[in-house]
């Protein structure tokens, strides 16, 4: 069995202190992992059988208590870019430097901005990264057709015979 981390005094009055308050259900089952553990000193295991959680969740949500006290438990909730390597305004700035190139005639491509991206950052990115940050910021792939849709077939062939017999 682990040793338990020792709940400071300050985080317990906070905790008695929010008990009084409205919850959410998952408030509530966040706030039992640590109302079980300070008031009836119930083992982890108990705790996770008790309230339907994971025993590392418990732990998780005790630890995130010690650390950052009832924030922890208020409002907190799944989602979110955990990992984002810029903020939303980053990479809207980041791609204006790009949309004079993708706006006119050249030819723009994902691996011209994966490499400035890594410039920017120091280090390598995948390449679906950089599909990712154009789709959240509305750019889209727009590539040559082949041909034109109201081509002819007919008028197709015809020129294909001419400028075959030209040479």
């Amino acid at each position: 069995m682990v040793a338990q981390i020792q709940i400071p005094k300050k985080r317990l009055d906070e905790l008695k202190r929010y008990r009084d308050s409205k919850f959410t259900v998952p408030e509530f089952k966040r706030f039992l992992c640590l109302w079980l553990r300070s008031e009836r000193e119930m083992p982890t295991a108990e705790i996770a059988g008790a309230i339907g959680f994971h025993e590392a969740t418990v732990r998780i949500v005790q630890r995130d208590f010690i650390d950052r006290g009832i924030d922890a438990i208020i409002g907190s909730g799944r989602g979110g870019r955990h990992r984002q390597l810029m903020s939303p305004e980053e990479e809207a700035a980041f791609l204006k430097g790009f949309f004079k190139a993708a706006s006119d005639a050249s030819l723009l491509t994902a691996a011209r901005i994966n490499s400035a991206l890594e410039k920017k950052l120091g280090r390598e990115v995948h390449q679906s990264t950089i599909y990712r940050i154009l789709e959240r910021n509305g750019w889209r792939k727009v590539v040559p057709r082949p041909q034109h849709p109201e081509q002819s077939k007919e008028a197709a062939r015809a020129f294909k015979k001419r400028a075959s017999q030209k040479r």
